[in-house]
């Protein structure tokens, strides 16, 4: 099957969630169900890739964050406020039918991209990740291929700094 898709977007009541199934049952509510509100209500941000019908294949959500100085590793830290600011990716789900063909990837490219802007205009110190299931290490591997680390050993929360962005988007174009 051959998908035509259009380039990353804001959600907007145009795009189809309703056949969205990533496997992930949580994470297909949270876009039927929640994914509309965090615009409005300033919580999150959805960006979707969607085929050529308007329907959804992927999504991912980001926010501002901050991590707890005294939970982050020393390369965070380092002259840092005790609420180390970050970007944070929320949720990110492919659908079944769009899986395997780099959707995922160029969610996170958007991502990246979008932090190289974002770090013009706000300071961060890294892009976050809280979305690996510990139950799922495949998910923490497919993170850690973007150069995304544990916040602390063992952890599924990742992060990577925002002196890293450029250089691991770089190898993503």
């Amino acid at each position: 099957m051959s998908l035509r898709l259009r380039r990353p977007a804001p959600l907007t009541k145009e795009h189809q969630k309703g056949d969205f199934d990533s496997g992930d049952h949580s994470k297909d509510e949270w876009l039927r169900r929640h994914a509309g509100q965090g615009r409005p209500l300033d919580t999150a941000a959805t960006w979707v890739i969607a085929d050529q019908a308007m329907a959804v294949v992927g999504y991912v959500a980001l926010a501002m964050t901050a991590v707890d100085a005294s939970a982050a590793p020393e390369s965070l830290r380092r002259q840092a406020p005790r609420a180390v600011p970050a970007l944070l990716i929320g949720r990110l789900a492919v659908d079944r039918r769009a899986q395997g063909r780099g959707v995922g990837t160029a969610l996170v490219a958007h991502v990246l991209a979008t932090a190289v802007e974002l770090r013009e205009k706000a300071a961060f110190r890294a892009v976050l990740v809280d979305s690996a299931d510990p139950a799922d290490p495949a998910a923490v591997s497919w993170w850690k291929r973007f150069g995304f680390e544990p916040l602390t050993p063992g952890s599924t929360k990742l992060f990577l700094a925002s002196q890293d962005i450029a250089r691991t988007l770089e190898t993503l174009s």
